[in-house]
């Protein structure tokens, strides 16, 4: 009997192989179900940390405009389809540019079908922007931006002059894609100047 009871003690500590094939299968089932959301939660976050970079540029490139009180403006401009800077026309050549900003992996800019798209808009010393697409509204000519063989070759993905494009409103629209799941997200640029990172999908 002491035998018998220490055996079933034994059986009674552990776990069954059939109990261990249900605990996996009930695991296999939860991830295969959680997995896909996960992945469109990263996509999602990708394309909106995107999003969110390019609005921190156009409000620097703004912000630099009035703290400087620039007579000429300071532009942002989607240099190609993967890439962004701000010009300062004001400063001397070797400092106009400022550094080339990488959109993420997979993320690009979305060509604007609007028929005053263009590769950039300035911000003026008050805060306000011209669109330099727009025929007498920006007199000064921006700083060339794809200067040398590397940045002519990347300009040529896209023609340039296509990613910026204007609202009906009054205001400037910069689209971004994400490439595998065809999401988009939009940087809007209100008539004022302000800046928003659009919390919607864009169609």
């Amino acid at each position: 009997m002491v035998y018998d009871s220490q055996v079933k003690g034994r059986r009674d500590g552990g776990f069954s192989l059939i109990e261990l094939l249900i605990v996996m299968a009930i695991i296999s089932i939860m991830a295969a179900v959680a997995l896909p959301n996960i992945g469109q939660y990263i996509r999602n976050y990708k394309i909106k940390g995107a999003a969110q970079a390019v609005a921190g540029q156009l409000q620097s490139a703004r912000s630099k405009a009035i703290m400087t009180n620039t007579d000429n403006g300071v532009s942002f401009v989607a240099v190609d389809a993967d890439s962004y800077r701000w010009i300062q026309e004001d400063l001397v050549v070797a400092e106009q540019l400022g550094p080339l900003t990488d959109l993420p992996l997979g993320i690009r800019f979305v060509a604007s079908a609007t028929a005053s798209a263009g590769p950039s808009l300035r911000f003026q010393r008050l805060g306000g922007f011209c669109n330099p697409a727009a025929a007498g509204l920006c007199a000064v000519a921006a700083a060339p931006v794809c200067v040398g063989p590397e940045l002519a070759a990347r300009c040529s993905r896209e023609p340039l002059g296509a990613f910026v494009g204007t609202e009906a409103g009054g205001g400037m629209l910069i689209t971004l894609l994400e490439e595998t799941t065809g999401l988009r997200r939009a940087v809007q640029i209100a008539p004022g100047g302000r800046v928003l990172a659009q919390e919607r999908w864009t169609p």
